[in-house]
């Protein structure tokens, strides 16, 4: 089986599950604690940790032949959380951070080499085709799920929603069999004073360091999507029509995946960044100052537009510079080790900040992601201006 398209379905998969739990989950937890956003901070702070643990933990291993056998372990850890959080129902605020280092395992034992799988196999010109086309067929797909998943939540909990999981646990399983090694690298063990030797003087890694760090604060883990599902939440107050909510702006994902993969030039991005970016924070201040359906609706177009694009373009840097000669062949494993890193610095620092929610004015919180919205459009725009 080719395995670009491999690829492609594995990602989408994946992505079905990973959208489920954003905004799904934020209604499930608020649900059975009363409103509480302290026990979904604490799930997410511990989900983070162990992200970052498993990630920095499995690097040795992920440099060696038997990588795929980790991808394999974090879709299976997949299962095993959603089974958790099923079987556990409303005792799982009782377990909340072991639902949190559940997840947070699943995550980075998959993606401490997923990343390095697709960078090997998809050339940086073949890339935003890629991307592009993915973030398309997910958005369609995103249309289909949530209603599947919020049907069932609304007309009988979460169970019946095991039997989609399963399935595609399943599938993805069967998919990653085809996957064969890559580059493995000469050296067992990861050096990060070598690969920082290598890349130190080079303004382009301090510079996607910096991006990476804000990228962490609002996407990537990051607390921001889970306040904006909050904000929802508060009008589209059940599973369904959270799942049609959901299934409509999706539409606009897709609209936006095509245009990227098809017909968007390189030279527009630093423009679309900005001018999306901008809207998106005014937007946002518009809907904390009089939350309703209309400023919620008009947010979210201008946050699912800017969202897409952003990370359209950050994701396409990111998997093209790990190709750089440099650190292609014996030092990918540094190079998203590193990532990793300023993500984890960052999600720290965003996830304390949307405990804090739960003690102070939120205006004061929503302000603070307002200047790290604008301050990412500006470094991410530096970033592609340098990588032209």
């Amino acid at each position: 089986m080719n395995t670009y398209k491999i690829l492609f379905a594995l990602r989408i998969l994946k992505n079905i599950l990973t959208s489920f739990i954003d905004s799904f989950l934020v209604l499930y937890f608020f649900t059975i604690s009363d409103n509480n956003i302290l026990p979904l901070g604490i799930y997410k702070l511990a989900a983070v940790t162990a992200i970052y643990a498993a990630i920095f933990l499995t690097r040795n291993f992920a440099k060696s032949r038997y990588r795929i056998l980790l991808l394999r372990i974090g879709i299976l850890l997949d299962l095993l959380y959603f089974c958790t959080i099923i079987f556990l129902k409303d005792r799982i605020v009782d377990y909340i951070c072991l639902a949190g280092i559940l997840y947070g395992l699943e995550e980075g034992i998959y993606y401490s080499v997923y990343n390095m799988i697709e960078s090997d196999e998809i050339t940086n010109e073949e890339r935003a085709g890629f991307t592009g086309s993915f973030t398309a067929v997910q958005a369609v797909l995103a249309i289909i799920f949530p209603l599947i998943f919020g049907s069932l939540m609304y007309a009988s909990g979460f169970i019946k929603s095991l039997a989609v999981v399963v399935m595609i646990v399943l599938i993805r399983i069967g998919l990653s069999l085809y996957l064969k090694p890559k580059h493995i690298p000469k050296a067992k063990k990861t050096n990060m004073k070598d690969y920082f030797r290598l890349t130190k003087g080079d303004f382009i890694f301090t510079q996607l360091y910096r991006t990476e760090f804000l990228y962490g604060i609002i996407y990537a883990e990051g607390a921001f999507a889970y306040i904006v599902t909050i904000y929802i939440i508060k009008v589209f107050s059940d599973s369904f029509s959270l799942g049609i909510f959901t299934s409509v702006f999706s539409l606009i994902t897709c609209a936006i995946g095509i245009l990227f993969a098809r017909f968007m030039n390189k030279r527009h991005y630093e423009s679309v960044i900005k001018v999306s970016m901008v809207m998106t924070t005014a937007s946002l201040g518009l809907m904390v100052y009089d939350c309703r359906a209309v400023t919620i609706i008009i947010f979210n177009l201008f946050y699912t537009i800017s969202k897409s694009i952003v990370i359209l373009i950050n994701e396409n840097i990111q998997a093209n510079l790990s190709n750089d000669g440099r650190i292609e062949k014996e030092y990918k494993v540094e190079y998203w080790l590193a990532n990793e890193t300023c993500f984890f610095a960052a999600r720290i620092i965003s996830n304390g900040i949307f405990i804090l929610m739960a003690f102070w004015n939120i205006n004061v919180i929503m302000a603070v992601f307002a200047v790290c919205l604008l301050l990412l459009s500006r470094e991410l725009s530096k970033l592609h201006r340098i990588m032209k």
